[in-house]
């Protein structure tokens, strides 16, 4: 493929890079808005406490998966970055110990009858993705 422009110098090659970057730095950073914090936090932890159930698990696990996809997609759409992943390293540890405390409890339930440690690290995912939004906005500020 032939291009009709010019070749770009080193510094100008540099210059148009460093923009790109900045520009998807901007996008990752963008506030996100309020509701979605709590409303995830939540969904996170009821994603931990399908676990408890015997009949159709999966099936309750599955929806409440997609629900959390869906929510995050149509926010996404709104703000105009349906995609982006925040550049705060505090939020993705937290978003990342929230999904460990969902994961712990599929295998917690497996493991034992009782129902309370379930119930614990459905807390706890619940609590770890709350400390994250807390996180993500002191990164970003409030929304527009």
């Amino acid at each position: 493929m032939e291009s009709t422009g010019g070749t770009p110098s080193p510094a100008e090659a540099r210059e148009a890079l460093a923009g790109i970057e900045d520009a998807q730095r901007a996008v990752r950073d963008t506030p996100w808005p309020t509701w979605i914090y709590p409303v995830n936090a939540l969904l996170l932890g009821a994603m931990a406490l399908t676990f408890l159930v015997e009949e159709d698990r999966t099936t309750l696990f599955l929806a409440t998966a997609f629900t959390i996809v869906g929510v995050n997609m149509t926010a996404g759409y709104r703000m105009g970055a349906p995609w982006t992943v925040p550049t705060s390293r505090g939020f993705l540890a937290a978003v990342a110990a929230a999904g460990a405390c969902v994961l712990a409890a599929l295998f917690v339930s497996d493991a034992t009858e009782r129902a309370w440690p379930v119930v614990a690290l459905a807390a706890a995912a619940t609590t770890c993705y709350l400390v994250a939004g807390v996180v993500h906005r002191r990164s970003t500020g409030r929304p527009q």
